[in-house]
């Protein structure tokens, strides 16, 4: 993990979990979650004007990559309108950021995509795994498997497979870029794909909502009652997965960049309790605490 990773990540997990919570405050719904994309694309579809990567000439193995993450986040978005609609965010954000951490580091080692982590680093990871689990306690008496296993669990699951899918593909979607292309800096590369990735997700979502009466009904009501927190939630989030993007380049393996997200869990659970008027309890404070503990552990070489 370089010093330029650590603030691309330190930066964009702040932007995450501000977007986060302007969701939760609005009617979270697939309209909701179209908007955030519409606006994050719109931002960074002028990369398609003046880019010098051949977008259309690139290998076929890219865009099986990019349409597998645009795939992967419809999933995320499923779960994630369902969990918002169900749970308080200072419950469901720390289970949503916690699990991926695991599936991807799980993912990577059966592929053999990137350097293999070493043995502290994955005990850092399962101690910030364990952390995210104290968060959603009242106390630590409830700490129960049978607390885990409900509906609600399977919504963060697909919240989970779904960061788990994007993270990955896009890793190795990126890869690809830069392996075609030598010429072009990193931060452009990535920027580019973000890009081009922003207008296929996009599409693919304004699909849905144009399909589905209750989804096209909850866009006209965001524009009438002049709620426009999904088009700040967008702006919020694209700057957070572009930083997310910029600092692949800077890894040698993308299970850091899923650890050092998990720091963004601290500030969405903050927010949920000095915004949203949450509980707070002493698992809460007693897992950010392991959190922070697991990060550091990740870096140690």
């Amino acid at each position: 993990m370089t010093f330029t990773a650590f603030i691309l990540l330190l930066l964009s997990v702040t932007f995450h979990a501000s977007w986060n919570l302007l969701a939760k405050k609005s009617a979270m719904s697939i309209a909701c979650y179209t908007i955030i994309c519409l606006t994050s694309a719109l931002c960074w579809v002028h990369m398609q004007f003046w880019t010098p990567v051949d977008v259309l000439g690139l290998p076929g193995k890219y865009y099986i990559f990019m349409f597998c993450s645009v795939a992967a986040d419809v999933l995320y978005c499923l779960g994630l309108v369902r969990a918002y609609r169900t749970m308080e965010m200072s419950t469901a954000y720390p289970m949503m950021r916690s699990l991926p951490l695991l599936l991807t580091a799980a993912v990577t080692t059966a592929f053999g995509w990137g350097k293999p982590l070493t043995p502290m680093a994955l005990f850092g990871m399962g101690v910030v795994f364990f952390g995210c689990l104290f968060m959603p306690l009242k106390d630590f008496k409830s700490f129960r498997i049978s607390n885990y296993i409900n509906w609600q669990l399977f919504f963060i699951f697909l919240v989970a497979c779904g960061t788990t899918g994007y993270t990955v593909f896009d890793s190795q979607a990126q890869a690809i870029l830069r392996d075609a292309v030598t010429n072009v800096s990193k931060p452009v590369l990535s920027l580019t794909y973000y890009s081009s990735r922003g207008i296929v997700l996009s599409a693919t979502l304004l699909t849905i909502v144009f399909c589905r009466k209750q989804e096209r009904e909850n866009i006209r009501t965001f524009f009438r009652e002049h709620n426009f927190n999904p088009v700040f939630a967008g702006l919020f989030a694209t700057c957070a997965y572009s930083l997310v993007l910029i600092a692949m380049n800077y890894v040698s393996n993308v299970s850091y960049v899923q650890v050092f997200r998990q720091l963004g869990l601290l500030v969405g659970v903050a927010g949920g309790i000095l915004i949203l008027k949450e509980r707070c309890s002493a698992p809460k404070i007693i897992g950010s605490l392991l959190i922070v503990s697991g990060l550091i552990m990740t870096v140690i070489k």
